[in-house]
């Protein structure tokens, strides 16, 4: 159970006249990783509460009961892009630690990824200018450069075929036994090697050369202790990213036998996230499910088309989709290049059941109910309700 507090909306609250002080931003001075008491002092409509903690009343949604006037112990797990309060001996924390942690982690920050890609140009330039030793070099800074652009969907890489094959092996998703593996046991023991030549190896490879230069250098100067700290910090950011997606991959392949995916798309305004849930319809000849058929659910944000949807069955060969997008223009745009697409797919090899674009308010709100019907994303979260 976790609370996920967004400031800017906690002015809203007027329930049953339980206002934030007007004086003092709540959850002003908030620590990482402090211990802070809960108290829920009322109820609201549905599963609706209003919590004190701190300097302020927070509004939240539970998915398990809460009692008024019960006391909750909550642990600051995260500052950034939200603050993120994880309760302390509740039921959910009695199952998996590690889990419950990068389930809310993604929760509270789906586009990691996307933040993270942004920011490797600025690293990569640092990586060309710095000397890594003989633990970390120039070959590996180039093979990582290539890594960060080869999962990245643009123009060099959109006419990959093998694209989200590759970019499940090159980001560093682990096969199904060792997802497992890393979700049961999270230290460094119980998690394997990764594979050579992917970027979850490449960046523990650069933590480790940059870590080893601070302990060699115990006074270095403060050009280079800056650069080295920024080394890290992203190689970090990254590295959580990868992890979450492991163990989001992990319980769904646990549930359904499915694939989630986040790839980062170029765009002229910068980068966006594709969320792309591969769930399997076909089975094997001992009755386990397998991709010969499948159910793809997509969900994008462009620059220019905006809001953008889709829902595809691949059975046997053939394909059907359906395109949703928000206006009228974008579906005549869609429209009107609908048989280049198609043409694209049989070349491929598939057959064309149909294909078709459609305008839809609502996407936002559809792919959050999309999202609550999966059972991987049930957690018995606490969260912010605006």
């Amino acid at each position: 159970m976790s609370f996920v507090p967004t400031i800017s909306s906690i002015n809203n609250i007027n329930n049953n006249g339980l206002e934030p002080r007007s004086s003092q931003t709540p959850l002003e001075g908030v620590v990482l990783g402090e211990t802070l008491e809960a108290t829920v002092l009322g109820k609201l409509a549905g599963n609706k509460y209003t919590v004190a903690l701190k300097n302020g009343h927070i509004p939240a949604t539970s998915n398990s009961p809460l009692n008024i006037g019960e006391k909750l112990t909550v642990k600051v797990n995260s500052l950034h892009p939200q603050i993120v309060l994880n309760v302390i001996g509740s039921n959910s924390s009695s199952g998996n630690a590690a889990v419950h942690e990068n389930l809310l982690q993604w929760r509270a920050n789906p586009e990691a990824l996307v933040q993270v890609a942004g920011k490797f140009a600025g690293i990569a330039r640092l990586l060309k200018n710095i000397d890594l030793s003989e633990t970390f070099l120039e070959g590996d800074v180039k093979k990582l450069i290539k890594l960060f652009d080869d999962i990245i969907l643009s123009r060099q890489t959109k006419a990959n075929r093998l694209f989200l094959k590759d970019f499940t092996s090159r980001t560093g998703l682990l096969p199904e036994s060792s997802l497992k593996q890393t979700v049961k046991d999270s230290s460094p023991k119980g998690i394997s090697k990764p594979f050579d030549d992917n970027l979850k190896a490449l960046l523990l490879k650069l933590t480790a050369a940059a870590n080893d230069i601070l302990r060699g250098n115990p006074q270095p100067d403060l050009e280079l202790k800056l650069k080295l700290n920024n080394i890290m910090a992203f190689a970090g950011e990254a590295l959580k990213a990868i992890e979450v997606s492991q163990v989001i991959n992990s319980v769904f392949q646990e549930s359904d036998n499915g694939l989630v995916l986040q790839i980062p798309v170029a765009l002229a305004d910068g980068f966006r996230l594709a969320d792309i849930f591969i769930t399997p319809d076909g089975r094997d000849e001992q009755g386990k499910k397998n991709f010969s058929s499948c159910s793809v659910a997509l969900f994008l944000d462009l620059d220019i088309l905006g809001k953008i949807a889709a829902n595809a069955n691949f059975r046997e060969g053939s394909i059907n989709c359906v395109i949703r997008c928000e206006r009228e223009e974008i579906r005549n745009l869609i429209a009107d290049n609908l048989d280049e697409l198609k043409n694209a797919l049989t070349q491929t090899g598939y057959q064309i059941g149909y294909i078709d674009c459609v305008q839809e308010e609502g996407l936002t709100e559809g792919r959050e109910e999309f999202l609550a019907r999966q059972s991987f994303f049930v957690d018995q979260l606490v969260n912010l309700f605006a």
